[in-house]
């Protein structure tokens, strides 16, 4: 309360005015997959010329690129790009940032890449010796500085398209504040995985998947400290014991047998291999899902022979290979990669992951891989629940094993999730007048998109051109469509004289009040708005004054969204309604600090099946 300790006017101002609520966007996609450089942290662009400088540009092997190329191409505005790759990081030569970040060009290989770096003799120069099994590749006399005059900077040498490196693309993480002799990296050998010289890192991994119990690795073995010769590894069942499994190494004229299982006790593996009289003089495990409630008989590794590489530490020319897996896709909130990593980005609203189908074509993951990673993202928009994913189906699928897949065994039912078949024909920008096969998430971003802008979230994405497109994968028929559509499926289908349409616009839901993509996502900008524009409500009196404020406020928003038709009803109050009042507010309610306000609307559906009525009449009839 103010004071008033001498006579005179006082001029006040008072905030009892409404408060407009803004609506939030509606189309911010969010991008992980392959680039060919780049950042690992996600990173806004607004055009493709902005995604070239950044993460360059079209790459063999990938989809990320033409995807997003293809969002922007459909009327795409915003977007969050998120790399996924293994990566050397090498450490400057003072400071702690990294300097530089080479990741591997998915076309190099199999084989892990290693990097080795010498100082020259003029500060901040430096040669880069980059190696994949027989494969050498040096670049001399490098700065980092990107206004060089020698035009020697590092990015334009080694990432030139003619004359740079074959095996892997480089980033310049240094950032600009020190002096480019100290952005220069430490000399050293390096390997993926760490910033560390490769005389520092822990020998290459075998990492076996669970018998029964999933497709996540149950149990990673390495060469013991000293061991150079290669290993071996065998596993075998052991008869009559459903929870033991046998394993046995060997390196040179050595061998050793162990029985272990996961159960824990005597028979552990980490226990008997790891410590004690039983310790194995080859290698070292590791439990890699210690809390797991799967029984230990079904953790048990499939039984076969395997090789470890026979190096204690990777070293320039080393082999071992580098692959990705779904761990690398889905990513961790807290390191901020992957799926994961998307948690910390509050305006995102759709979600596309378009380089699963990379590793699925490539032979890294099967179907059940695939499902795995897709539920991830399903469970991520379910859990922020503001965003919707778009999947792309698996390719070279007809109509009814795309049915089959989905139905019975991927078996999705989430609201927050839309999927779309068959994948699109598009130009191959790697190779000139030839056209590619392309999963089609990222063209029915731009589309969303593109709806958004021009008619607004509630109309259905549907109906529309798909910019870009040249053919289909498969035509599909009315017929098919039949058994697709009720089904969750959105098909992409070419018309006679109307080109290549995008003919669905259904979540995978189960539930009848969630069946359409622009329901949801009508449900998520209300929400997503109202949420942004109350913030100010937070500590306020809780009394019939703030009540009248809250339903003014919130009644001003729903009637702006009601006149773009996007309510159904004649009226605004058919269309929707506000309550926050004393019956819904009782006395123990307010004191627990807390302020209810119910809100309905009506969303507007799609006219999926238009039906005419035609019938005969009587001639002369009135």
């Amino acid at each position: 309360m103010p004071q008033y300790l001498s006579p005179g006017v006082y001029v006040e101002e008072v905030d009892r005015g409404s408060k407009p609520i803004e609506g939030v966007g509606t189309s911010v996609a969010a991008f992980v997959g392959f680039t060919e450089k780049g950042p690992r942290e996600a990173q806004l662009i607004t055009n493709w010329e902005q995604f070239r400088t950044i993460y360059g540009g079209f790459i063999e092997g990938a989809f990320l690129p033409t995807s997003v190329y293809g969002y922007f191409l459909n009327g795409g505005t915003r977007a969050y790009v998120m790399r996924v790759a293994p990566a050397i990081q090498l450490p400057q030569t003072r400071g702690s940032k990294n300097a530089l970040e080479f990741t591997p060009l998915l076309t190099a290989g199999d084989e892990a890449v290693s990097v080795k770096v010498d100082n020259g003799a003029v500060a901040g120069r430096y040669k880069l010796t980059i190696s994949q099994g027989d494969v050498t590749e040096t670049f001399d006399d490098l700065s980092s500085d990107k206004k060089d005059p020698a035009a020697r900077y590092v990015e334009n040498i080694v990432n030139d398209p003619a004359k740079g490196s074959k095996l892997v693309r480089v980033y310049d993480s240094s950032g600009t504040r020190e002096l480019p002799e100290a952005r220069a990296p430490k000399s050293g050998n390096y390997a993926f995985g760490d910033a560390k010289p490769a005389a520092e890192l822990p020998p290459p991994a075998l990492r076996l998947n669970p018998r029964n119990a999933g497709d996540q690795p149950a149990v990673e073995i390495r060469q013991a400290p000293g061991v150079t010769k290669p290993v071996s590894v065998e596993v075998l069942d052991v008869q009559g014991k459903d929870d033991l499994f046998r394993l046995v190494f060997k390196a040179g004229d050595e061998s050793e047998t162990h029985d272990v299982s996961f159960a824990k006790g005597a028979t552990n593996l980490e226990t008997v291999i790891n410590g004690g009289k039983t310790a194995s003089k080859l290698v070292r495990v590791k439990d890699l899902d210690e809390a797991s409630k799967a029984n230990p008989a079904d953790r048990r590794p499939a039984a076969g022979k395997f090789e470890l590489s026979g190096i204690s530490a990777p070293a320039a020319g080393s082999k071992g290979k580098v692959s990705f897996s779904t761990a690398d896709i889905t990513g961790d909130s807290v390191d901020r990669t992957g799926v994961g990593g998307l948690e910390a980005l509050d305006d995102v609203t759709m979600v596309i992951v378009p380089d699963l189908m990379t590793l699925y074509l490539n032979g890294t993951i099967d179907l059940k891989g695939v499902q795995v990673v897709q539920t991830a993202i399903m469970n991520h928009c379910e859990a922020m629940k503001n965003r919707v994913a778009i999947l792309d189906a698996p390719p070279d699928m007809n109509a009814q094993q795309i049915r089959n897949w989905r139905m019975n065994e991927a078996n999705y039912d989430s609201q927050y999730a839309a999927l779309y078949y068959p994948w699109i024909e598009i130009d191959n920008p790697a190779q000139k007048g030839k056209t590619m096969f392309s999963p089609p998430s990222g063209h029915m971003a731009g589309i969303w998109a593109r709806s958004d802008a021009e008619r607004g979230v509630h109309k259905a994405p549907a109906n529309e051109i798909v910019r870009g497109a040249v053919g289909l994968e498969r035509n599909i028929t009315m017929g098919e469509q039949d058994g697709l559509n009720p089904n969750g499926i959105n098909c992409i289908r070419a018309f006679p004289g109307r080109g290549i349409r995008v003919w669905g616009a259904r979540t995978l839901s189960s539930d009848p009040s969630w069946r359409y993509i622009n329901v949801r996502r009508l449900f998520n900008f209300v929400e997503a708005s109202i949420k942004n524009g109350t913030q100010w409500v937070v500590f306020e009196p809780n009394d019939f004054d703030l009540w009248a404020r809250i339903r003014r406020d919130i009644n001003a928003f729903l009637y702006s969204v009601y006149l773009t038709g996007a309510f159904f009803g004649l009226s605004p109050d058919q269309a929707y309604f506000v309550k926050c009042d004393a019956e819904i507010n009782p006395p123990e309610t307010i004191d627990q600090g807390i302020v209810v306000t119910e809100i309905g609307f009506a969303p507007v559906k799609p006219a999926e099946f238009v039906v005419f009525r035609v019938g005969q009449m009587a001639a002369g009839g009135a």
